[in-house]
């Protein structure tokens, strides 16, 4: 197993750090199945504070490239396919922008959830309400919550009931993974997801489409705020050379 890190500044983010285990993935020199060293060793190795190398490894959790064992530590994903499939997304994510991709997500799920207004069936709706509950939950567990709000939007696709809108989310959303690490560093971001969740649900249950059409084009516009709000707060602490 690998032995050392680069070592980054202190003015870096955690991304850097997923970056950079990413990059010894694609060569080769970590490999499914491998076991991490200790939080507190790569703390050391990379330069940074424990949190911000927990908050990387939470990340990696989320993307499906780490699985965290209990009293255990961190390895690497044995299924090789997850996380083959996941260095393609960052690579196909670098041919847009992030703000193109948020900003064709806006309409695709206000197209969605209008349409599961007229189709969701009493299962659908089932279903969503079992996510949400689930939402509620987990909301000061990123990593959790994170994996519910997935998992509620996939779910609301599934009830609109077409196939190409089911055939294109699942893309969409490994492109967008990391982007939604990102808008959860925002405190009480899965607080105010959750509500807009529910506020959607509760128009789908009472087939106000106008009202479902309404919250969801609220809540996209929360998400492309919320993201450029945390980018830009990253480009000034890089400015000013604050630590991480």
């Amino acid at each position: 197993m690998i032995e050392r890190f680069e070592k980054i500044s202190k003015k870096t983010f955690s991304e850097l750090i997923v970056d950079q285990i990413k990059k010894r993935i694609s060569s080769g020199e970590l490999n499914p199945g491998d076991k991490l060293p200790s939080e507190r060793a790569l703390a050391e190795m990379f330069s940074v504070s424990r949190a911000t190398v927990r908050e990387a490894l939470r990340a990696l959790q989320y993307m499906g490239i780490l699985e965290i064992r209990l009293n255990d530590g961190a390895y690497l994903s044995d299924r090789i396919n997850i996380l083959s499939d996941h260095l393609k997304a960052s690579y196909l994510l670098k041919q847009f922008t992030l703000m193109e991709l948020l900003e064709a997500r806006q309409f695709m799920e206000v197209s969605i959830v209008s349409l599961a207004t007229l189709r969701a069936t009493p299962e659908h709706i089932g279903k969503l309400r079992k996510i949400h509950q689930k939402e509620l939950d987990t909301r000061d567990n990123m990593a959790e919550f994170m994996e519910a709000d997935v998992a509620f939007h996939l779910a609301m696709t599934e009830a609109c009931q077409n196939s190409f809108f089911i055939n294109l989310v699942k893309p969409v959303r490994q492109l967008l993974k990391e982007s939604n690490v990102d808008q959860y560093r925002k405190p009480n971001q899965a607080y105010i997801t959750a509500e807009y969740h529910g506020r959607v649900l509760e128009a789908l249950v009472k087939g106000d489409r106008e009202e479902a059409e309404k919250v969801m084009k609220e809540h996209m516009q929360n998400i492309v705020d919320t993201t450029t709000e945390i980018f830009q707060k990253e480009l000034e602490n890089t400015g000013t050379g604050k630590n991480h």
